[in-house]
């Protein structure tokens, strides 16, 4: 699979479904977001607690992380969803991405340390900085495959309760491949880590 092949069929078809209103030069722009935020998530060390038998604990920080991400991709696009929404939507996706992918994400991290020791902090520190990079640089996917549903259901961007939200979330992830979701995030955290955009 191509490099953030899935990054860019999603942009592509929320182009496709507001009839090219979303233009190349504005999809370029939510790509660079995205990932920039990633990188920044990683370096920051905003993301998961690895616990023993696998558990994986979303942080708070990430939340902000993702809500931060959405405000930028919506100036990137031209469109305009109030901040309450997205720090809402942030909260529901991050949710809704654990639900189906944690436990596959919990195994990456486990992977990276065999026999995994707790308290030993320095291992903890480059798994936390991987699951950060990966559960934003997701989300800022399943956001834009939410916006394109979004667009198709009702021709524009507004989200009139949270009750519609929680559904279209749920679709998105229906919908989506989270397995090969994850490891095009996995493989992008690979390629910044190695051209030293992650430290």
């Amino acid at each position: 699979m191509a490099y953030q092949h899935l990054l860019k069929v999603a942009a592509h078809a929320l182009k496709d479904a507001t009839h090219n209103f979303i233009t190349e030069e504005k999809l370029e722009a939510v790509e660079k977001t995205i990932q920039t935020c990633s990188i920044l998530a990683a370096a920051t060390g905003v993301g998961a607690s690895l616990f023993p038998g696998g558990a994986l604990v979303m942080s708070a920080a990430s939340v902000a992380a993702i809500w931060g991400m959405y405000i930028k991709i919506n100036k990137d696009l031209g469109i305009s969803i109030s901040d309450n929404k997205l720090k809402s939507l942030a909260s529901a996706m991050l949710t809704n991405l654990i639900a189906g992918a944690g436990a596959y994400l919990a195994g990456l991290a486990a992977a990276l340390v065999l026999g995994f020791i707790p308290g030993l902090h320095t291992i903890a520190i480059p798994i936390q900085a991987m699951i950060a990079y990966i559960a934003v640089f997701a989300s800022g996917v399943l956001y834009i495959k939410f916006l394109t549903k979004l667009f198709k259901a009702q021709g524009g961007f507004e989200i009139d309760d949270d009750g519609q939200m929680d559904s279209v979330i749920k679709d998105v992830i229906r919908d989506t491949d989270m397995k090969s979701l994850i490891d095009e995030c996995k493989e992008s955290y690979k390629k910044d880590k190695k051209d030293g955009n992650v430290k």
